[in-house]
């Protein structure tokens, strides 16, 4: 039976408790310090999101950016060739594929099932998808996306759910760029629906993702560090 704890109140500081014993004890050793890392600086970006919406500052666009940092700690990865950090789609489609091996409990599958009608909004959004922004007059955006939505159902139906969250995380991942690369206005009108669908898809996923690392998957290589403190 999956694990139904994503039902229960999951802010960053329970998700540290439930680290704690952890960290401090099986992981607790320098073989493990890039996992201890990667959480440390995932919980950091979370607990910023929940002090500005505690002082009703929490702009979904803000919001948005700080989880998406969040998520970015865990997923980053270092390219060893190059000298640099691996891409970006590259190195979150291959954390939420070892995710989703080590999810012992069926918590990701059971989130996706809860949420689905939220990342169906999600998908079925055209201004969210790669290929609308190619060519904005196109005539088969409205068929393209319902078509998506489509898709994203039948994977729901048959299981599929890491193929469901990587289409979802494909449109957030669009969103989170038009951001950060100075394509949207902060606060803008036309873009609000997105940005605040967006925004929560990656605090529901978000703690999710940080308890099958603590309670599956802290002893799995997640590939290199990107800038590892140093003294």
């Amino acid at each position: 039976m999956p694990d139904e704890s994503h039902s229960a109140p999951r802010d960053v500081r329970s998700l540290r408790r439930r680290w704690k014993p952890v960290k401090e004890g099986v992981a607790s050793d320098d073989a493990h310090e890039a996992v201890r890392i990667r959480l440390h600086r995932c919980f950091s970006w979370l607990a910023r999101v929940e002090r500005i919406e505690a002082e009703g500052l929490g702009a979904d666009d803000a919001v948005l950016i700080y989880r998406w940092i969040a998520f970015n700690a865990l997923y980053g990865r270092w390219d060893d060739r190059n000298r640099e950090p691996a891409g970006d789609a590259e190195s979150y489609q291959r954390f939420t594929r070892v995710l989703h091996e080590h999810d012992a409990d069926g918590r990701l599958g059971a989130l996706v099932r809860e949420h689905r009608k939220l990342f169906e909004a999600i998908v079925g959004d055209e201004h969210l998808a790669r290929h609308y922004w190619k060519d904005p007059d196109d005539s088969a955006h409205t068929r393209r996306a319902e078509r998506a939505v489509r898709e994203l159902r039948e994977a729901i139906r048959e299981g599929r759910q890491r193929a469901a969250m990587d289409s979802v995380l494909a449109r957030v991942y669009l969103a989170r760029c038009q951001l950060v690369h100075g394509a949207a206005t902060f606060e803008g009108k036309l873009n609000r629906t997105a940005m605040r669908r967006c925004a929560q898809c990656m605090g529901l996923l978000l703690p999710t993702m940080c308890e099958v690392i603590i309670d599956h998957a802290w002893q799995t290589d997640w590939g290199g560090l990107c800038y590892p403190p140093r003294a």
